[in-house]
């Protein structure tokens, strides 16, 4: 059965601090976030990823056997082991479909019998959800993380309490309004959120770099303006993911002309660097 529907009080949480950029060198803003054991020992690894790369999902794999397999000490036998659960938040695409949440878990192919209370791995892709704040109330639990997650910080305690009630996101919104109040968290938070827009916008500036030598190269053998349609499209939908906000959909690029799109590339942009600023 899933693990959500037999809660247990957590007992233990380990902090796999993200602001250790030392140790991340070739991998920044890469990073196991969370590790928490229930009462019950089943272990839980929570991750926020803001840049997802194309080996992500093994490496997911591997962190959860890590859990997994961590929990013995020499000597101890394998009737010992709980169930380990590796739960990621993307910020980014990673599966080619339109599933908000990805479960996966130990199954005889044949039968379809699960081997329970062994490894199970969820990936939520937080750029696939699309609630607004008018329908929360009515979403899935899960949709309802899903908006706590993106725009708590857009909204204040108050507001948050109003639109879920919920203990559960009660505590959450607790936690964060503390979090705000400690001068040496806030500002661990802070230096978090600087190195993801930085990070973001060096992404954007290598991207615009390469299509620009990519356009100089065109031009020398004579680039056709549905070229340059597209790479206008795609600048605009890479900002759109990074702003997280309301999003134009391929019908209504393929609207748009030439100068409309790189009028919208170009506020989208401007509403980048104010986020940074």
């Amino acid at each position: 059965m899933p693990f959500w529907l037999y809660p247990q009080p957590i007992v233990s949480v380990e902090f796999m601090n993200p602001f250790s950029y030392r140790d991340f060198e070739d991998d920044k803003l890469i990073y196991v976030d969370v590790k928490a054991t229930d009462q019950s020992g089943r272990v839980f690894i929570v991750e926020v990823q803001i840049v997802v790369h194309p080996s992500f999902a093994k490496r997911s794999v591997y962190y959860a056997c890590k859990g997994y397999s961590d929990q013995l000490q020499s000597g101890q036998g394998y009737s010992r082991l709980k169930a380990t659960y590796s739960v990621c938040l993307l910020m980014r695409k990673l599966w080619d479909d339109d599933m908000l949440h990805h479960h996966f878990q130990l199954v005889e192919r044949a039968t379809g019998d699960v081997l329970n209370d062994s490894i199970e791995i969820h990936m939520v892709e937080l750029s696939k959800y699309s609630g607004t704040i008018a329908k929360v109330s009515q979403s899935s639990l899960l949709e309802q993380w899903c908006f706590w997650i993106k725009y708590s910080g857009e909204h204040t305690a108050e507001e948050l309490q109003a639109l879920l009630p919920g203990l559960a996101f009660l505590r959450a919104t607790k936690e964060l309004v503390d979090i705000q109040t400690i001068t040496e968290e806030k500002a661990m938070y802070d230096s978090r959120e600087k190195a993801i827009f930085d990070y973001e916008s060096s992404l954007i500036d290598a991207r615009e770099e390469g299509e620009a030598i990519g356009i100089e190269k065109g031009e020398a053998i004579g680039i056709e303006k549905g070229e340059a349609i597209g790479i206008e499209k795609g600048r605009i939908q890479l900002l759109q993911e990074l702003l997280g906000g309301p999003t134009l959909s391929t019908a209504e690029l393929n609207a748009l002309s030439l100068e409309e799109l790189t009028s919208t590339m170009m506020r989208l942009q401007s509403k980048l660097r104010e986020r940074n600023a």
